[in-house]
């Protein structure tokens, strides 16, 4: 993952579990970051660019490193003081309007709209499109 100080990160979790503050994510960063994961994984184990190993290799790929990625996100999932949201088909006409007011790619306009759901505008990402947002904070873990 970009450029990620994982002790800072490390440092955060412990925080978030000891309960210093309450965290939310949308469904939707699991499925960026189960992605991630493979891809990931992928790399460290195979030459060359990870994408092009998983179109040819997908289901081996996918059968071979799913477990330890499933059994990861399931850890997160049932982190302390971390609350899942969904996204709904109501978020949509969040996303749209949060795409065309700050100019977001959709993914990012509609983990916006999850904010949006729990009043919460303090945001950990390496992703700079959220700057865009002004009344957004954003912190990085960056190394």
């Amino acid at each position: 993952m970009r450029n990620i100080d994982s002790q800072a990160a490390k440092i955060l979790f412990q925080r978030l579990q000891a309960g210093e503050f309450r965290a939310f994510t949308s469904v939707l960063t699991f499925d960026e970051l189960a992605y991630r994961l493979l891809l990931a994984a992928i790399r460290d184990n195979y030459p060359g660019n990870p994408l092009d190993q998983l179109r040819q290799n997908e289901v081996q790929l996918i059968e071979t490193y799913s477990p330890k990625i499933v059994a990861q996100l399931q850890r997160l999932q049932t982190f302390p003081n971390l609350t899942l949201l969904d996204v709904t088909t109501s978020d949509i006409t969040q996303m749209n309007q949060m795409m065309q007011q700050h100019h977001l790619r959709p993914r990012d306009a509609l983990h916006l709209a999850a904010m949006h759901k729990c009043n919460c505008f303090n945001l950990v990402s390496q992703d700079s499109d959220f700057d865009h947002v002004p009344y957004l904070n954003r912190f990085t873990l960056s190394e």
